[in-house]
């Protein structure tokens, strides 16, 4: 009887430490592009992209319309907006995630590019301009607390991040006013 039981006790310390043996799986996703990377390559085309087909631009010539006239324009558009959303899904893979505001973002500006998505499939103008404005404001809420450029008191790197034109400003905000 001991001897069954030093048998059994060697067979499942053999097993054990051959099962200790196995390489461990690779991790799912490969997060080794930096946060910048995704920004510049991903998210930053695609709001461009999206914001590019929405609302108009004035100047000493009078306005223009930047509603897309042909339907490779509406799919730039909806291309744009598809990465904005898949961005704010990379912001949330294991290892970008910095804390609660952070995935508050990220979540809050995928479905701001769902919205956009949503808003070019229903050539909806005047819902592009007004997701447009929704998702710049995410971006700036994003860009302020994460950029460290962008922080009080820090010295300038690099160029900012782009000011809309005066009269799409103008617009934002009043539009932003209105739904206090």
């Amino acid at each position: 009887m001991r001897r069954d039981a030093s048998v059994w006790v060697l067979g499942l310390a053999a097993v054990l430490l051959l099962t200790s043996c196995e390489k461990p799986k690779p991790a799912l996703f490969d997060t080794s592009l930096p946060v910048l990377e995704v920004m510049v390559h991903q998210i930053d085309p695609g709001a461009w992209a999206f914001w590019g087909a929405s609302g108009e631009v004035a100047d000493a010539a009078g306005s223009k319309s930047l509603r897309p006239t042909t339907e490779e324009g509406w799919l730039a558009a909806e291309n744009g907006a598809v990465q904005v959303a898949e961005g704010g899904n990379l912001m949330l893979l294991p290892g970008r995630v910095r804390d609660e505001e952070w995935i508050r973002l990220s979540k809050k500006l995928t479905q701001d590019g769902l919205a956009a998505k949503a808003a070019v499939e229903a050539k909806d103008s005047a819902k592009m301009y007004a997701v447009g404005a929704e998702m710049f404001q995410t971006c700036i809420a994003c860009h302020t607390k994460y950029v460290p450029a962008l922080q009080p008191g820090a010295e300038p790197v690099g160029a900012p991040l782009p000011d809309w034109p005066a009269d799409v400003k103008l617009k934002q905000e009043q539009f932003l006013e209105g739904k206090k």
